[in-house]
């Protein structure tokens, strides 16, 4: 999207040398001597107007960074939940403080209530489980209790699905904040869409449970698209504080720091806590014995505890509770957090059952390498007091990602590297969206994809030997040379059935960012890499500043790339077309361009003589135009005898197959 183009001087003086040394194009070639066959050209990137606005404002910048009038919502959460487990009924209410910060007064809010899924004749994308979605008990802004109601008729509140709009008898201005008291109570789903839910009301992961409200941003304004149950969220940054009423003998961890320890665990859990704080090995804080005999908690009052928690600057509050599920803890080392000169301690916790999930007993593990690994990579050391994995048998057969928690299945009936891949990849989207916020719902391959990314990054360190970023690419590969793509910049919920969303928001993204670092080389694309990250670390970041950060660091134009790649389904088919003697002496290589998508080219030919070349065919070859290439091979460098199109094998190229001569 950036106005800097390569020069075709620079193109010309290379090919020349290039000819000098026995390998290379005439001028006729540089000039597009095979403009005969004309392909297509990828368009410029177009962002919305609504990304324009936000440039010419200030809001964002052109390169990619946001901008110097940069500006988002606050809110703070003050929760309070009591679960029933044996009935799976969970009453709570909620106390909201809205800063409303944004140049634009409010007649009225948006807030999700996520549970509504699961409530009959809500909008979904698929088949749910109906439990009656969330039932609000009680409703009140800035004091005044609200009635729901037409908003036509003034103050009140109207539900709609997942979605309820709430009118205050006084508009909210840019700077006021709006306080909203809410109670509520439903019943817990078992299986939340795969996201959350219970198993044998023994293990509960509570998620998406109390009113929230929508995001309100620099680019749409609201944010309140509904929840249907396929596509992910796009939530804002806010403070939270939670009393979470459970049982005696039930354990709680929650996104936050645990306020209250020492009311709610008994004596020795809590030394074996603070043993594992400090730990790089395997420290039980809880088994089936510990369990049987009732010494992980307190006693309580009148057979009930009370958790405390509390989280700065997330982007949600989620929680896990269960009374049978082990409890194993260690600690990972991160980078200096604190500038005390010394690496912090983050808190490894895993819950899991025995016999549910016996691949479990190495998550522990799994969880400190992924936490060590992605902080390092990134840049961005992880910023939070734990990290907690839970077990999730009867509720998720994959993984699924909330601020400090991930919920994974058990994996019974795989290999012992899968487990790890869920769990890298479920802990990845720590970085992005839970730190990154990016809209999951309209642009998934942001968070998807780079953490898909991210996961394979991690493999091949605890894995090595396999290089795992080819390995995720041959499905895309193969589901792109069958044609059944569907494009990156399209909405989760507007999916076709089949495999389009799955590869345009996992495995496409994912090739696509090796490619893009083969082509900007290892240096550059790191520093774009980690500094998208560390700019839009609490901040909510678009396609396109993810775009104008790469050419800033690319120092081009990389529309060529973004329109093949992402907003078309455009496939890359580099080949081998004829290895042919001069009259005169020497070889003519001939490279074919057979399909659409642009992407540079990189040949290597070997000869008789023991003479080894590599040769860049620049991306400017075939954005003008170009589907033929012409490498002369001098006569003195002996008869050709290999040549391989993309030796690296990281270009997205549907078809290896013609990319060797000979073919065999």
């Amino acid at each position: 999207m950036m106005a800097v183009k390569l020069d075709r001087r620079l193109v010309t003086v290379v090919a020349l040398t290039l000819c000098m040394l026995g390998l290379g194009l005439s001028a006729a070639e540089v000039n597009g001597q095979d403009r005969a066959m004309r392909r297509a050209i990828p368009a410029a990137v177009t962002p919305p107007p609504d990304f324009a606005r936000a440039l010419d404002r200030g809001w964002r910048s052109e390169d990619g960074s946001p901008g110097h009038s940069y500006w988002q919502q606050w809110t703070g959460y003050d929760l309070t939940a009591k679960l029933n487990p044996e009935e799976a009924k969970l009453e709570g209410s909620v106390r909201i403080l809205y800063a409303h910060d944004a140049p634009a007064n409010l007649p009225t809010v948006w807030l999700h209530l996520h549970q509504n899924l699961h409530k009959a004749g809500s909008p979904r994308y698929g088949s749910e489980e109906i439990t009656g979605g969330i039932t609000i008990t009680g409703l009140a802004a800035d004091g005044e209790e609200l009635q729901e109601r037409p908003l036509s008729e003034g103050s009140g509140y109207r539900i709609d699905g997942t979605l309820m709009e709430v009118r205050p008898t006084i508009r909210v201005e840019a700077g006021d904040t709006l306080q909203l008291d809410i109670t509520f109570e439903m019943t817990l789903p078992q299986h939340g869409s795969g996201r959350m839910g219970h198993s044998n009301n023994e293990v509960y992961l509570v998620a998406y449970w109390f009113p929230k409200m929508a995001l309100f941003d620099n680019l749409r304004g609201w944010n309140n698209d509904p929840y249907l149950g396929n596509a992910e969220f796009n939530d804002s940054f806010g403070d939270y504080n939670a009393a979470i009423t459970v049982p005696a003998g039930w354990t709680v961890m929650a996104t936050g720091t645990l306020d209250n320890a020492t009311d709610v665990y008994s004596p020795i859990t809590l030394e074996r806590l603070a043993e594992a704080a400090v730990s790089d090995d395997k420290v039980t804080i809880a088994d089936a014995a510990s369990r049987e005999a009732g010494t992980v908690t307190r006693p309580g009052v009148d057979g009930l505890l009370t958790y405390r928690f509390s989280a700065k600057n997330v982007r949600d509050f989620t929680w896990t509770t269960s009374n049978v599920q082990r409890w194993d803890a260690t600690s990972a080392l991160v980078a200096d957090r604190d500038e005390d000169g010394e690496q912090d301690r983050v808190a490894i916790h895993s819950f899991w059952r025995e016999d549910r999930a016996p691949l479990w007993s190495e998550q522990w593990l799994y969880g400190k390498q992924s936490i060590e690994h992605h902080s390092t990579f990134t840049g961005l050391p992880y910023p939070w007091p734990h990290m907690t994995s839970v077990e999730g048998a009867d509720i998720i057969d994959g993984g699924m990602e909330f601020p400090m928690l991930t919920l994974i299945g058990p994996y019974d009936n795989g290999e012992m590297t899968d487990l790890f891949n869920v769990t890298s990849h479920e802990i990845g989207h720590m970085w992005v969206p839970m730190i990154v916020g990016t809209d999951e719902n309209r642009h998934a391959w942001l968070d998807e994809g780079s953490t898909t990314f991210l996961e394979g990054q991690s493999r091949m360190e605890l894995w090595p030997g396999v290089d795992h970023h080819r390995v995720e690419a041959r499905t895309y590969l193969q589901v792109a040379a069958a044609a059944l793509e569907q494009t990156m910049m399209r909405r989760g919920d507007f999916y076709e059935p089949g495999p389009g969303y799955g590869i345009a928001s996992y495995n496409k993204p994912a090739s696509l960012m090796v490619a893009l670092r083969q082509y900007m080389g290892l240096e550059k694309w790191e520093e774009a890499y980690r500094t998208f990250l560390s700019e839009w670390a609490f901040k909510h970041p678009s396609p396109w500043d993810f775009f104008n950060t790469f050419e800033r660091f690319a120092e081009e134009d990389l529309d060529w790339f973004w329109t093949s790649f992402y907003y078309e389904t455009w496939t890359l088919d580099h080949a081998v077309g004829t290895v042919a003697p001069k009259p005169t002496g020497g070889t003519v290589v001939t490279i074919e361009d057979r399909s659409s998508a642009i992407f540079p080219t990189t040949v290597r030919i070997r000869t008789a003589n023991g003479m080894d070349f590599q040769h860049d065919i620049p991306v400017e070859h075939w954005l003008d135009g170009n589907t033929t290439y012409q490498i002369d091979v001098a006569a003195t460098a002996g008869a050709v005898t290999r040549v391989e199109v993309d030796p690296m094998g990281y270009a997205p190229d549907i078809d290896r197959s013609n990319n060797f001569w000979p073919r065999s």
